[in-house]
């Protein structure tokens, strides 16, 4: 088909404005340079044939070997007795407008692109014609003044072309029809009249084609298509010349160049609309960001000062120093001493189960108090976030109220993560290893003068019963001894159980600081846990302005790719 260039251009342009203007919906860009004034509508203007020359001078075969298809009605009398318009539409329809024009509709393809006008012979008596002819001539694209091989020089015909105007004359092309009916010398000849004549009459020559409609017809008719025919028909040079202005058709171009320019508009605006939510969705992620960081300099302010945290354990220190002297008292008078001495001795092991449990304990009821402290301190600072959230994302976010029960089992952890420190802190001090050791060093020491009293005690019964020399002194004197030594066992026993509850409670109360320490890093970790469970609440904000940019990189894709196309389509024009 004629000028597939421009038509290429032209589907092209149509398919970017299409695209265009869904992108400036989804995008809420103006469309108004695309919708005002209908621009787009010159997209689909058929182009505009008209076809004068006298009566049987062969216009209708002429349109007929153009296209293909026997649209116009040809014979040897006048068949167009009123002007013709021929337009597309899916089923053949014929209305008369007027009594000298009448719209012929057909389901054919080409008619989709060009429409044509086939007038009465210039020579027609018929009164409106002429008035009719000058309707569609100022509008038209392409005029073919037809002439037949046998009669040029129709007078009505050259009369008619002599009082056009020059922008008439500019889009005319002579079409000597019935070509096949003379010889080719015969055709140079006239053909070379014609130009002197054309020259007279209007100034200037125009393009003339010598053609045959019926050998057109003829040629697109046989199966398969007769390209000798088509060669001996003449129009192979007059397609091309005629797909030549449609492919530069200025006032055609000036139309894609103002649809383009309008399509550019909008692409411009929906450019500022990507740009402008771009910014807000970086302003959305920096204010998310800066909640964030919010989050965790609260965070940071709650982790610090662990050892304050703790005061409270000075107490439990100093509590289990006055629980474990009372019980080491009760586990190391005199006989449970004496008895120690020949069974073991579980002492030390109560004495820290007891510390642990009681560590434990204190420590758990203090981190208890200090999860829902910080439960609290993220409920105020979520009441001061709902409201900037809703104000500048217009999300409204729940209450923490309905939020709390995500913090139950953050809360739970805590406390066991801290029990569990605590009873590790505690393993840590080795207590127990050193509570061990003076104890042992305590039985060594009593040993020696339980083991003296119950010699000198066996010797003086040996003594007694010997009733050895100076008898019953010796005996006596053992006895004395034994005594002796088991008060030395007792005043000992007194004084290294004092010296070793001392020991004990000075060990706890100087390891006090590290086991504080100790409990910082777990401290720490149980507070950013708790925290990052908080930071969780924001996670529906953080994947609203995530789909959010999801949303618009296709935007920004499509905008790129409709730029290009636009500027590729500017070139061509």
């Amino acid at each position: 088909m004629f000028g597939n260039d421009y038509f290429t251009t032209r589907k092209r342009l149509t398919d970017v404005v299409v695209r265009v203007l869904a992108l400036a919906e989804k995008t809420g860009a103006k469309k108004k340079p695309l919708e005002e004034n209908d621009i787009t509508k010159g997209l689909k203007n058929p182009f505009l044939f008209v076809v004068c020359g006298e009566v049987n001078a062969g216009k209708s075969s002429l349109l007929n070997g153009l296209f293909g298809e026997n649209i116009c009605k040809t014979n040897v009398l006048p068949e167009t007795d009123r002007v013709q318009w021929y337009r597309y539409a899916e089923q053949d329809i014929d209305e008369e407008v007027t009594p000298i024009l009448e719209e012929r509709f057909r389901p054919v393809d080409f008619l989709m692109d060009f429409n044509l006008v086939d007038t009465p012979g210039t020579n027609s008596v018929v009164q409106g014609h002429q008035a009719i002819t000058d309707r569609f001539l100022p509008v038209s694209d392409l005029i073919f003044w037809v002439f037949p091989a046998s009669n040029p020089w129709g007078a009505s015909t050259w009369d008619f072309i002599s009082k056009q105007s020059g922008d008439m004359i500019e889009k005319s092309i002579f079409i000597l029809q019935q070509a096949d009916l003379r010889e080719q010398g015969d055709l140079d000849v006239i053909l070379g009249h014609m130009r002197d004549l054309c020259r007279k009459r209007i100034g200037r020559t125009l393009p003339i084609y010598p053609v045959s409609g019926k050998l057109a017809i003829q040629a697109k008719s046989e199966s398969p298509f007769s390209d000798s025919l088509w060669r001996e028909s003449g129009y192979p040079n007059l397609e091309k010349y005629i797909s030549d202005v449609v492919t530069s058709s200025s006032a055609r171009r000036e139309v894609l160049g103002e649809v383009r320019d309008a399509a550019g508009k909008v692409l411009t605006s929906v450019e500022d609309m990507i740009e402008r939510r771009t910014r807000l969705l970086d302003e959305n992620e920096g204010f998310l960001n800066d909640l964030e960081k919010e989050i965790d300099a609260n965070r940071e302010k709650q982790s610090a000062g662990v050892s304050s945290k703790f005061v409270a354990m000075k107490e439990v220190f100093a509590q289990q120093g006055a629980s474990s002297r009372e019980l080491m008292r009760a586990k190391m008078g005199v006989w449970s001493t004496l008895k120690s001495l020949f069974v073991a001795d579980d002492l030390p092991q109560l004495v820290v189960k007891d510390l642990v449990e009681s560590v434990q304990e204190a420590v758990e009821r203090q981190s208890k108090q200090d999860a829902e402290v910080l439960i609290r301190e993220c409920a105020d600072h979520w009441d001061t976030v709902k409201p900037r959230v809703k104000q500048k994302l217009e999300i409204a976010l729940d209450d923490f109220d309905e939020l709390n029960e995500v913090f139950t089992d953050s809360k739970k952890r805590f406390i066991r993560r801290m029990g569990l420190a605590a009873k590790q802190a505690v393993v840590n001090l080795k207590v127990r290893g050193g509570l061990d050791m003076r104890m042992s060093d305590r039985r060594a020491k009593l040993k020696v003068w339980i083991y003296m009293c119950l010699m000198l005690l066996l010797c003086a019964g040996v003594a007694g019963s010997l009733r050895l020399g100076l008898y019953p002194y010796p005996a006596l004197a053992c006895v004395a001894g034994g005594g002796l030594a088991m008060i030395i066992f007792v005043v000992q026993t007194y004084r290294t159980r004092k010296a070793v509850i001392t020991s004990f409670v000075d060990h706890l109360l100087d390891s006090q600081s590290r086991f504080t320490d100790a409990l910082g890093s777990d401290y720490r970790d149980g507070v950013r846990d708790l925290y990052i469970e908080y930071a969780r609440l924001l996670e529906s904000v953080r994947r609203h302005i995530v789909d959010a940019k999801i949303e618009l990189q296709p935007n920004l894709e499509q905008w790129n790719n409709l730029f290009l196309e636009l500027k590729e389509i500017e070139q061509e024009l």
